[in-house]
């Protein structure tokens, strides 16, 4: 009984995310575009294939609204660029920010990152996102 609760219980989940991916995309830039539901992933899909073009990796056929093509981020590249100024991870009360976003064009580069207070990149984030 419980495993066939179980299974009932995945085909369920299954079926609410296939559901919710579906109207995302429909709300989003289409089906083709950069949506994200939070269903999405291995239980669904395989995962999407990249290409790189210098140190970014591009999702392939995936695009911000901006109509820029959807950047995979490297948790290698913002590791580099935390040691390069001598820390292991973002200081308290700072984050990581891309100077140029990547929805704009910007790339996941040591050179395109800084260290901002929280509530400096969360209006900048703000900011850009109303471009």
């Amino acid at each position: 009984m419980k495993l066939m609760w179980i299974g009932l219980m995945m085909v369920a989940g299954v079926m609410l995310c296939g559901a919710v991916d579906a109207q995302a995309q429909k709300q989003s830039a289409g089906w083709f575009g950069s949506s994200s539901s939070g269903c999405s992933g291995a239980m669904l899909h395989s995962p999407p294939s990249t290409y790189k073009v210098g140190s970014t990796t591009y999702v392939s056929g995936q695009y911000y609204q901006s109509g820029y093509p959807k950047v995979q981020r490297s948790s290698a590249v913002r590791s580099e660029f935390l040691s390069q100024r001598g820390f292991s991870k973002a200081p308290a009360g700072y984050e990581v920010d891309h100077v140029v976003p990547l929805s704009h064009g910007g790339h996941d580069a040591t050179y395109n990152m800084q260290i901002l207070p929280t509530s400096v990149h969360r209006a900048k984030t703000a900011q850009e996102r109303a471009w």
